[in-house]
């Protein structure tokens, strides 16, 4: 399935906040191809009891939603672990 992606507020923000424009753009190319192909390092961590998924790019996270009526991936934020 390809999934639309939607940024939320707290999610594009907590992209823009990234100092390393270059991290930002490979977090980008990979929740695209995640959205697009299914493909990337994907897993959920414990307590993650409303079907929130989370996206290993490097040394970063990306917490998103997948809502399958919709079709949509949602990115909540981005972090640095």
């Amino acid at each position: 399935m390809t999934w639309q992606i939607e940024w939320t507020y707290s999610g594009e923000a907590s992209l823009k906040r990234l100092r390393n424009w270059v991290d930002a753009g490979t977090i980008d190319a990979a929740v695209q191809r995640y959205a697009a192909t299914g493909e990337g390092d994907v897993y959920k961590a414990p307590g993650d009891h409303w079907g929130a998924l989370r996206l290993r790019v490097g040394r970063y996270r990306i917490l998103a939603t997948l809502d399958r009526g919709e079709g949509v991936m949602r990115v909540l934020r981005v972090y640095r672990t």
